[in-house]
């Protein structure tokens, strides 16, 4: 299963893929997770319209594709993801926004080269049996965060699609699944027992974590970047829990929690914090 794949600690996961060098939630950015050394990758799923599982972040489209510019698109802003089907979605551009904005600054300090800008035009959201499939193909584990379907509250259909897309898929070994809808691991936990659960948290803790996490059926912990210190780290991986914050982008704050025994660090800058790591093995 996904963690007798990465023995050890401080493994380097990807965040939505290598979401500082191409566009998040697509198949370039997973590529580059791959090429920069990520041990595994980070990905949102949502389920639209048509029943399609897709992996995208927002409940709506307007942060990360071209659907205000694309006369094709129908509806009105800002777009809601889940009335929309695959196919009207992977009309959509879901590339070009990352040029035209830079976000993290990386196109003009010419970390991202000019072959990797010619893909980013027109990339497609993908599904999510095209991102198990690619982690099939690499053996790269996979962490699949269920985004809360806010469409249809108290539905948990989402995860039986996600265990069925993983069995057709045949990545059942690769995948970890964390949600901040603790309903959908306690679904998961009952449909698959054996699947590997973490609780994304992200303002404070449960009262018990080690507690509540077993209620869950849960071994690892995903607590935002915020409320995690090396002190908690150290006492939740003595207890056999799996810690793995995000979204750390600090890299002095990635090693100290690391060094605490942080299973992996969930982050946007893979190649800063494997360059980083690799410094640090070297010395």
């Amino acid at each position: 299963m996904f963690f007798d794949f990465l023995p050890g600690v401080g493994h380097v996961g990807a965040h939505r893929g290598a979401r500082t060098l191409a566009p998040e939630n697509t198949m370039l950015a997973a590529e580059l997770a791959v090429k920069m050394g990520a041990n595994f990758w980070e990905l949102d799923v949502n389920k639209v319209a048509d029943g399609t599982l897709m992996v995208f972040h927002d409940d709506v489209l307007s942060r990360t594709t071209d659907v205000a510019s694309n006369a094709g698109f129908t509806g009105i802003a800002p777009w809601a993801t889940h009335e929309y089907s695959c196919k009207e979605l992977q009309q959509l551009d879901a590339g070009s926004w990352f040029i035209e904005e830079d976000p993290y600054g990386t196109i003009a300090s010419g970390e991202v080269s000019s072959a990797t800008l010619d893909k980013m035009v027109g990339l497609q959201i993908p599904t999510l049996r095209e991102a198990l499939e690619f982690s099939r193909r690499h053996d790269l584990p996979v962490n699949v965060e269920i985004k809360d379907q806010l469409q249809s509250p108290g539905d948990l259909s989402i995860v039986d699609d996600v265990l069925k897309m993983a069995h057709e898929t045949e990545t059942e070994d690769l995948i970890l699944l964390s949600s901040f809808n603790h309903d959908y691991l306690t679904r998961m936990h009952y449909l698959a027992p054996n699947m590997p659960l973490a609780v994304l948290a992200e303002k404070k803790h449960p009262d018990d974590i080690p507690g509540y996490l077993k209620l869950l059926g849960a071994t690892g912990y995903h607590p935002a970047k915020d409320i995690i210190d090396p002190e908690l780290v150290r006492d939740l991986a003595s207890r056999g829990i799996k810690v793995n914050p995000y979204t750390v982008n600090d890299m002095d704050q990635a090693v100290s929690l690391i060094n605490a025994g942080c299973f992996g660090i969930i982050t946007d800058f893979v190649h800063k914090l494997r360059h980083r790591l690799s410094t640090q093995s070297s010395r």
